[in-house]
């Protein structure tokens, strides 16, 4: 039985959505050339799938999500960094930027850079009423730059993690605006003058083991790449629970 280009195309996308892992440390990256860059200073190439991403048609993600390789996911701390997009080569593309957070690490590129999105961010690079014709395309060639996060109305939130207990601490840190890396985060226990680091646990969770009960509020100091800090305090309250999100006060500007 014979197979179109494009049916081969689509074939192969649609394998990707089998390897990807959310949110996870520790991929290697493939060897690619430096052909791979193009020439505009301001953009650099890449290739994109798609596949279907759970749980990200709210607020603030909206769908416009997408996975990335480690040069992109940075083994874990590029999760919820943004980009724009755009892609070229196809009769189908509208060649207007749409920006993009990531949320996932794909383990398996096809090029250098490689943006596996939702189908709604694929789609969204479309022109008007082609958004099926491009999805159909299954592998395309895109451009992307990074771009500082925004998120209008939501402060830096922060997601205590299952099995967190008085003496082990985990937290996952969302919805920071600017860099959307957060490179450290250090907690300061009640009646305490100290900062206390945490480690990267995976993706964007940061944990603390302690040889000591913890005593709540806790504040939440965050580092994001640029080394800019902010201060949550006492955002943590003294009757924390596992799984709870605490939202604070605090933003980076944009």
């Amino acid at each position: 039985m014979a197979f179109s280009i494009s049916s081969k195309k689509a074939a192969v996308a649609a394998l990707f959505s089998f390897l990807v892992v959310t949110c996870v440390a520790g991929a290697r990256p493939g060897n690619f050339s430096a052909s791979d860059f193009t020439a505009d200073p301001n953009w650099e190439a890449a290739r994109a799938t798609w596949r279907c991403l759970r749980n990200t048609n709210q607020y603030p993600f909206s769908s416009m999500t997408s996975c990335g390789n480690e040069p992109i996911f940075k083994d874990g701390k590029g999760c919820g960094s943004c980009y724009q997009i755009r892609c070229v080569n196809h009769p189908a593309c509208s060649g207007n930027p749409e920006t993009v957070i990531i949320t996932d690490m794909n383990y398996y590129p096809v090029s250098k850079y490689h943006f596996d999105l939702s189908g709604t961010a694929f789609g969204a690079m479309a022109k008007p009423g082609q958004n099926d014709q491009l999805r159909h395309a299954g592998i395309i060639d895109i451009q992307f730059k990074r771009v500082p996060c925004n998120f209008p109305g939501l402060k830096v939130t922060f997601h205590v993690e299952e099995g967190s207990n008085p003496v082990y601490f985990a937290v996952l840190v969302e919805y920071e605006d600017g860099d959307g890396d957060v490179v450290q985060v250090d907690l300061m226990e009640a009646n305490s003058q100290s900062w206390t680091p945490m480690r990267e646990s995976w993706g964007s969770i940061w944990r603390l083991d302690s040889n000591h009960r913890l005593t709540a509020p806790f504040s939440l100091r965050i580092t994001n790449e640029s080394g800019k800090q902010l201060v949550a305090s006492q955002v943590i309250p003294a009757n924390w629970a596992p799984m709870a999100v605490y939202r604070s006060f605090v933003q980076y500007s944009s």
